[in-house]
């Protein structure tokens, strides 16, 4: 049974002066447990109990929702490693020992190719070396009484954890490979001190590591592939870990045999490449595949995570290309990859100089693409990009910057012109509303398929009356449109053949978020069902793909529109968790091929298929298969992507994709899994049809009507370049002429034409702007001297946007201490003084409830515990660590919890999380304390409240601060996201702000 959902009666109360804080008892080891007793522990559930370990409590909550604690009998449990990346704020909250601040001494024995060789660290605090004890992320210094205690730095504990391990070793197995991974290790350890992350960057960390400093470490974050084509016309795969292939050829016996290994070192030259668990799995898993035969060349880069685990290999974005005849690599995507096609991959390649770059741009769009890609590549240390079906040799930066520059100049003098004649061509003299509105260019296959695909949608009709009398609510005259709409198509797909292009195969339905999308959506697969049905006397599976945080929506919208659980469908499968293990068979992963599974022609044999798929799909599982006639099955992103073989084998009557933004990216596995997907008709849903750019919405119709818009390349062309250099009625007209050419293939509308009972909408803009305090000034005027300090250096301008972004939150996101000082801290900001002592002071007067946004987690945690203290009222935090689903603390329990407490009440989420299908209608007042740099996403937030149900005023505020003497961050950013802004009838929705943008109004760049 779950406390927190009957015991939170009474307020917090405050500690009882003179008597001890009462605490949690703590234990320290490998895992150091928090525990109290039950009665304290219920109380602490409820939302009470005594300042002190309620504060404790809620730092620890925090840190189980971010997976960084796990909940344990009366109390939580905290790994070592956790431990040592706590802040000092929670380390202080949590009454844990202060950080040591000493020296790390290494004395080292022998050398690396001799059994003998050994690592000893000593610590000191002072002039000489002292005996040590460590318990987990704790150590203990001196002897007996004068003994001192300290929290050690996550640098310091891996190195201390490094020697020890090794000194374990028995001399036998201390091979020159076991030697130099316990100096990698070490040298490791020194780079997390001096990194740029604020919860391993460890300034007092100090380690000598005499001779071995002419080594250098490389840490591999991730896995990928360096693909070599071969003479055969198949591939040749390596594992890319950031080294030159052929550099690691013969080097690769290095690493342990041993399947149980916890990682690895490879030693190329004086560069040591360390390799953890993960990522020596994923080295392996590219290793068991190296080859991938002519024959399946398209079918890999088509999905390549279908050959290689997705878990362990980087698949995503990008891979390696070893191009022939130059021993270079090039990063090239998949989708590139997969659109050349073996034919341009296959080419002797050679360099062409950089020059090319000052010619090859047409549009400012293309050359801003090129540059972000050369950008990216030197980043990574790269020479090359792929541009075309050239090589270019970036190695030269001053040539690269010359020619780039030459190009930029070229563009923006053209640019105008050029856009000019691009919205001549694009619109027609016809009412752009008009299905028969075309581009201007001269039709060409595409345009004639794209037009007949048009012509087939607009023919659909229904087959028969919908029925309206099977659903338990009556939907809204805008979700009858909705539900025939989709109705038709769905119904129109079952016509035409399976190979037919100009079949109509998806749709977009692109409704603004809160018109009930899910609930129209189940109504029209009930209709799918009974129109095929009606045909066959059968009706073939349904999938449903979504965020593991909307499944439990989708149920209870199944129960509330059909009146039962499994509604018109046969049976209701949650393909998660527990449901994914029941329809699991066989052991491994599903992507584990080796040769024996081949035919004399590299061809994976079609009799071991079944063997190699993971999931109960196929008549040979009889009623135990998941892809039973008739059944509605839900799942993830991620549960598509890692089974995208089975799933892929399944013949789907429609495939349903919620916050179908999901796929916005065509290059990264989901969408790719997503598109291989066999089914009469796929629909996407999403009140989001743009994200950050018009490659979104390309990539989204992609999925579900593949054809209509064209190839990316032609997309880009005809809409994207011309769209980002077109202004304000050019643009308009472009926008509309872009959704003429979706035509029925698009449905989007906005909650104020259609939902004329919603209560009103009231932007409280700039009406809680205030003067920053005396300490926030301070504090801001301090980051401005310390960028101009430190202006034109690697990351400056950056590293300043993120710190007056945080000072401008609170000055206490910059000092740690502030943060912990109670309730008079909120005072010192203006952005949290104004939300709390005018906004909520207003909302809890009128006896209501309110949201209020913030991402940063620091800021969550402190906000929670002011607000406890100040209202006597539980305050939640919902942010993405917070369990989606399956929890009784899931994010929708503690939602519902929240709505259902009488009165005022708070609480308190990031963006982000709530960016997907949640509903808080119990709260009429969204409060965007901190801002996302993506309106679309700020959009999605207000949302939560602002939908079907919503009966009171919605009321949405944007505190800001404002410097006295100089124009401040809060002022600007507001500025540029109302610049962002769009037509509300266009396709496209505002584009997030740029660090740039901000950087050049502020006048950092």
């Amino acid at each position: 049974m779950k406390l927190r959902d009957l015991l939170r009666k009474t307020p917090m109360r405050p500690d009882v002066a003179g008597e001890p804080p009462r605490l949690f008892d703590v234990a320290h080891g490998e895992t150091t447990t928090f525990t109290t007793t039950p009665e304290t522990f219920a109380e602490l559930l409820a939302g009470t109990g005594t300042r002190s370990i309620q504060e404790q409590f809620l730092v620890l909550e925090t840190l189980a929702d971010e997976g960084r604690a796990r909940p344990a009998e009366d109390g939580f449990e905290v790994t070592a490693e956790e431990l040592a990346r706590l802040s000092d704020d929670e380390a202080q909250l949590l009454r844990l020992p202060g950080r040591f601040t000493g020296h790390l001494e290494a004395a080292f024995r022998s050398t690396t190719t001799r059994p003998d060789f050994a690592v000893d660290l000593s610590l000191r605090t002072g002039r000489y070396p002292e005996p040590f004890r460590r318990t987990g992320a704790v150590v203990t210094l001196g002897l007996a009484q004068h003994a001192e205690t300290y929290r050690l730095s996550p640098p310091a504990l891996r190195a201390l954890r490094a020697v020890e391990a090794h000194q374990r070793l028995s001399p036998a197995a201390r091979t020159e490979a076991r030697n130099m991974r316990v100096v990698a290790e070490l040298q490791a350890a020194q780079r997390m001190a001096a990194s740029q992350d604020p919860s391993t960057n460890d300034p007092h960390f100090d380690l000598d590591l005499r001779h071995f400093e002419q080594f250098t470490t490389r840490v591999p974050e991730r896995v990928g592939v360096v693909v070599e084509p071969q003479d055969d016309g198949s591939l040749a795969i390596m594992p890319d870990v950031g080294v030159a292939p052929a550099d690691l050829r013969q080097r690769w016996h290095q690493l342990p045999v041993d399947e149980d290994a916890d990682g690895g070192v490879l030693r190329v030259g004086k560069e040591l490449v360390l390799l953890d668990r993960e990522r020596l799995a994923g080295v392996r898993e590219v290793r068991r595949r190296p080859r991938i035969p002519k024959e399946q060349v398209r079918e890999f880069l088509g999905a390549p995570g279908a050959f290689f685990d997705p878990d362990l290999v980087d698949v995503e974005l990008r891979f390696s290309w070893l191009v022939a005849g130059l021993g270079r690599l090039a990063p090239v995507t998949f989708a590139q990859a997969a659109d050349a096609g073996p034919e341009w991959i296959s080419k002797e390649h050679g360099l062409t100089a950089p020059e090319v770059l000052a010619e090859r741009p047409r549009t400012v769009s293309e050359h801003e693409e090129i540059e972000h890609t050369v950008a990216e590549a030197w980043e990574r240390g790269e020479d090359v990009i792929p541009l075309g079906e050239d090589i270019v040799d970036i190695s030269n930066r001053s040539r690269v910057e010359e020619a780039l520059a030459v190009s930029r100049e070229r563009v923006t003098r053209l640019g105008l012109e050029d856009a000019e004649d691009d919205v001549t061509d694009l619109v027609s003299a016809e009412e752009p509303s008009g299905p028969q509105v075309r581009v201007g260019w001269m039709l060409d296959d595409a345009e004639d398929l794209s037009e007949r695909l048009r012509q087939a949608a607009d023919n659909a009709a229904l087959q028969r009356p919908v029925d309206y009398a099977s659903l338990c609510r009556t939907p809204y005259p805008h979700q009858v449109e909705g539900i025939e709409w989709m109705a038709r198509l769905m119904q129109a797909s079952l016509d035409g053949a399976d190979d037919d292009p100009a079949r109509v195969r998806g749709a977009l339905l692109a409704d603004d978020m809160g018109l009930g999308k899910t609930f129209m959506t189940l109504a029209a697969l009930a209709e799918a069902q009974r129109a095929e049905r009606a045909r066959t006397g059968s009706a073939r599976p349904t999938l449903a793909v979504m965020p593991v945080a909307l499944l439990e929506n989708w149920l209870d919208e199944l129960e509330a529109t059909f009146g039962s659980f499994t509604g018109p469908f046969d049976d209701v499968v949650v393909l998660q968790g527990e449901g994914l293990a029941h329809y699991r068979t066989g052991r491994g992963r599903e992507t584990a091929v080796n040769e024996d599974h081949l035919d004399h022609d590299g061809m994976v044999r079609r009799d071991v298929l079944p063997d190699l798929m993971r999931l109960r799909v196929g008549e040979r599982f009889g009623d135990a298969r998941l892809d039973r006639p008739g059944t509605l099955v839900l799942t993830t992103y991620d549960t598509i992507g890692r089974y995208q073989v089975s799933l892929a084998q399944v013949d789907w009557g429609t495939v349903v994709f919620d916050e179908a933004q999901a796929l916005k990216n065509p290059d990264i596995l989901r969408t790719r899994a997503a598109k291989a997907l066999r089914a009469r008709f796929k629909l996407l849903a999403t009140g989001t049809p743009v994200e950050n750019s018009l490659r979104d919405f390309w990539s989204l119709l992609d999925a579900a009507q593949p054809g209509l818009l064209g190839s990316w390349a032609q997309f880009r062309e005809r809409w994207d370049a011309p769209m980002r250099e077109a202004t304000g009625e050019r643009h308009a007209e472009l926008g509309r002429a872009l959704r003429a050419a979706v035509g029925p293939f698009m449905l989007r509308r906005v909650k104020e034409d259609h939902l004329d009972d919603l209560p009103p909408k009231i932007l409280h803009t700039g009406e809680h702007a205030r003067m920053m305090p005396p300490a926030q000034v301070q504090a801001y005027d301090d980051e401005i001297a310390r960028y101009r300090a430190k202006a034109g250096t690697n990351g400056a301008m950056l590293g300043a946007l993120q710190r007056l972004a945080q000072v401008s939150l609170h000055p206490g996101l910059v000092q740690d201490e502030v943060l912990a000082d109670g309730v008079g801290a909120v005072d010192l900001s203006a952005r949290t003084k104004v939300t709390v002592r005018e906004i909520l002071d207003g909302v809890r007067a009128a006896g209501e409830k309110a949201i209020v946004f913030a991402s940063t987690k620091r800021m969550q945690r402190a906000l929670a515990l002011w607000l406890r203290d100040l209202y006597d009222v539980p305050v939640d935090i919902v942010n993405g660590d917070t369990p989606a689903t399956g929890s009784e603390d899931s994010r929708v329990r503690r939602i519902r919890r929240f709505e259902q407490r009488p009165g005022f009440g708070v609480i308190i989420m990031s963006p982000l999380a709530v960016g997907v299908g949640l509903t808080v209608v119990g709260a009429n007042h969204a409060i965007h304390l901190e801002r996302h740099w993506n309106p679309a996403k700020e959009a999605q937030a207000t949302d939560r409240v602002y939908r079907i149900g919503q009966t009171r005023p919605v009321h949405v505020y944007h505190p800001m601060a404002i410097h006295p003497d100089t124009g401040s961050f809060d002022v600007n950013l507001d500025r540029l996201l109302r610049s962002k802004i769009a037509l509300k009838d266009a396709v496209v929705v505002p584009e997030a702000v740029t660090e740039d943008e901000v950087a050049r109004a502020m006048g950092l760049a």
